[in-house]
Formats: C-alpha cells, structure tokens, sequence
C-alpha cells in the first residue's frame, strides 16, 4: 500500500490559504463551531528553552475565540517522542493533537491511528502542494505543521580564531574542523551519528546521501547500496574519523556546545539554529552555507500535525486545526516557528527575516531537498531505516567497509519487504 506521497520541496507551490468562512482571523476564527473541554496538544517543541513558551502562546490564542476550551501541553523529549507516542497510543490513549515527524507519519496511518481532517479542509483551497503528502488513500490525514530545511552553518568568531575558511567539499571540512580543534581547542564540526537518535538521525544522515546523488529506492526497487551511497558514507566515515569530529555527541550536547560558543561547526536544520542565537553566538556571529557534497541534494525535515483517531474530544481537535488555518494563526506560526515554511504562505516578519541573514543559505539548500519517506516503501520506511543506519553504525564504530555495510542492508531490507 503506497501510504504516503512524497514531493520534493522544490515542487511546492507558493500558494495563499482561502477558507470559506474562516480564511480572515480572528472575526473569522470566532464563527467556527463552538468547543468545549481539555484539548492535550503534544510536541516536543514546548522544551526547547528559546521557543518552547512563545510556541505554546501562539496555539493558545485559540482560546481567545474559544473560552470553554483549555490547552493543555504535553512536553516529550525529542529523542524519546515517537517511542512514548507509540506506547501511549497502543494502551487506546495518547495527546489529542500532536506534531508528527515525517517518518513516524507511515506508521501512524498505517495503523489507523490519524483521524482524517477532510472535513476540516473541504472548503479550503490552494493550500502548499506539501499538504498532499499527508493525503492517505484519498484522506487528508495531517497539514503541514513546518517544513524545516538543512545547511552547513557555523560561528564565524571561531573560523576566524582558527584562521580557516568556510568549507565547500568534505575534505575542506575535515581539514577546517581539525585546525578549529587544534588552535582553539574546541570541537570542530558534529552531527548526529549515533542509533540512540534513530529517527532524527535517518534524517541527518540522508544529506549525505542525497548530496552525493544518491537516494534510497527508485519508486519501485531499494537502492540502499548504489554506487553513490557508498561514496556518501565512506565520506560520512571519513569525516567521523577526523580529529575535529564531536565523537559521542548527541544533538542536544553539540547544539549546546555551539550555543556556548565551544562548538565551530555543524549541519542542522535551521530551527534548531534559530534556538541557538543567543548572547553568546548572536545572529550575526553565525555563517552558513549549503551543504558541502558534491551533487547538491540534500533531505528536509518535515513536520505534520494531526488528531489522534482514539481522541475523546475530537471536534474540537478538527476545531483547533481549522483555526490553525486561519491567517492571523498561521502568521503567529510564520514567526513563532521561523524560519521554517508553513501549511500557506505567510511570512514571517521583515523584522525577523532581517535579523537573521543566515536564514538565506537554508533557503537556498531547501530548493534541493527531498523527503526522507522511501518512495514505493513508505509503510516500511521505519524498519528499512532501522536496518540501514544500524549498518552505518558498524561502519562508524566497528570498521567494516561502506560497500559491505550497505549490501548487508539492501539484503535485510528486501527480505523485510518481500
């Protein structure tokens, strides 16, 4: 069963939101339905310590048109998040609305767990093409929540402390992170690369291949051990055994590091970025640029939100998701979740947009990026995952060469999808 429809980033149409009767804001907002009770919403956005209340205050402007209801937040640990989700939904419980990382979203449609929003966005048009790839046999299962694209990004102070340029190609990386390392003593270049962060990792690590050409099917048959995903993860595997590389860092130490100003280097998407300007590394101390792989490709995150099919209160789940919709809602989430894309259009604020001109390389990186979901292998996309990153972490840690780590993975994962 084809669960979900991938469509690159550089296809998605720039689009306004019209909703009959509800497209205004807040006067708009005001004539929906009336709801009533507790509604939980869960992500793991409300820990992040820069956004993590701004996040909250903007979803419960909801309450302001809507009084008889209460937002109640429901803070889970990113590294812990799909698992607790899972363990929450299969006991028939779980948040009434939650954030849904693309690769959790196969296996949550697959087992029927997503109420569909097709009536909440009947009346609605133009929405970004993105939103189609939560349409599941012809429902509309999620809406865009954001769309979050990566780039190489680094603390200008320290390059220039260290006395490097900003690399273009891995060796140039390699070699600039070890001198940052070397002259000032702090990490020079991190990413995620351990199995104790699968799922965001699966996402990391598909930069690399996809810069490097490669992909991990082609619609129809595994490509897991192409010529250029070999080459991706020698490179991968060559950048880990650097001296400058953050070996055993999580992203929640690297990400502190480089906000501390004690980290020189990394590639991340650009929320967290925005989490990481701060007094220590302001905006403007921060450079980017597009990923340095030889072909130009590389993954996005992408983030749905949708209703818990088991939801004791699910009109005014569907409630709070049209009001999501609304424009005075969408441009609280253009600037709260800057610099990430949204369901429409809207635009975060010149003020924002001005303040951050690092924000210009992600946008350049994004028009190249892709999905993380398999083509023709959503519903599998998590166990394949499993399989491939558990054999790029024998690589990384255990010596075995790229070509047979990765042909031991296309092995497992045909048998898996026989």
């Amino acid at each position: 069963m084809k669960v979900l429809k991938t469509v690159p980033v550089a296809v998605i149409a720039v689009a306004a939101l019209a909703l009959s009767g509800c497209a205004g804001g807040g006067d708009e907002a005001a004539n929906t339905a009336a709801a009533a009770g507790t509604l939980s919403v869960a992500t793991w956005q409300f820990l992040e310590p820069t956004r993590g209340d701004a996040l909250f205050d903007t979803i419960n402007g909801y309450t302001a048109d809507n009084p008889d209801v209460t937002l109640e937040k429901v803070e889970i640990a990113r590294a812990d998040y799909e698992k607790t989700l899972s363990t929450q939904f299969g006991a028939g419980a779980g948040p009434d609305v939650f954030v849904i990382p693309d690769a959790y979203f196969p296996q949550l449609a697959d087992a029927g767990l997503l109420e569909p929003l097709d009536d909440v966005v009947s009346e609605a048009t133009e929405l970004r093409n993105i939103n189609d790839n939560y349409v599941v046999d012809g429902s509309q299962l999620g809406l865009v929540w954001e769309v979050v694209p990566y780039s190489l990004f680094w603390n200008t102070d320290i390059l220039a402390a260290a006395g490097v340029e900003a690399p273009t190609t891995v060796d140039e990386l390699i070699n600039a992170a070890a001198t940052i390392t070397e002259t000032t003593g702090k990490t020079g270049f991190s990413v995620r690369h351990q199995m104790n962060e699968e799922t965001p990792w699966w996402t990391d690590q598909s930069n690399w291949e996809f810069g490097y050409g490669g992909e991990w099917s082609d619609g129809e048959k595994l490509t897991i051990d192409s010529d250029e995903n070999i080459e991706a993860v020698e490179a991968f595997k060559s950048v880990y055994d650097s001296s400058g590389f953050g070996k055993g860092q999580d992203a929640s130490t690297y990400r502190s590091a480089f906000a501390a100003g004690e980290l020189g280097m990394a590639i991340d998407n650009s929320s967290a970025v925005m989490t990481l300007v701060g007094d220590a590394v302001p905006a403007d101390k921060i450079g980017s640029a597009v990923l340095p792989f030889p072909e130009g490709g590389s993954a996005y995150a992408g983030f749905s939100i949708g209703v818990n099919a088991n939801s004791k209160n699910k009109e005014a789940a569907k409630d709070f998701i049209k009001w999501m919709l609304t424009d005075d809602a969408q441009q609280g989430l253009a600037d709260t979740l800057f610099p990430s894309a949204i369901a429409t259009e809207i635009a975060a604020s010149e003020e924002l947009l001005g303040a951050n001109p690092w924000v210009a390389a992600f946008h350049e990186q994004v028009n190249d990026a892709s999905s993380v979901i398999i083509a023709g292998f959503e519903a599998d996309t998590a166990a394949i995952r499993t399989i491939v990153l558990t054999q790029i972490e024998r690589v990384l840690t255990e010596g075995i060469s790229a070509e047979e780590a990765l042909a031991e993975a296309q092995k497992q994962a045909e048998a898996l999808t026989q």
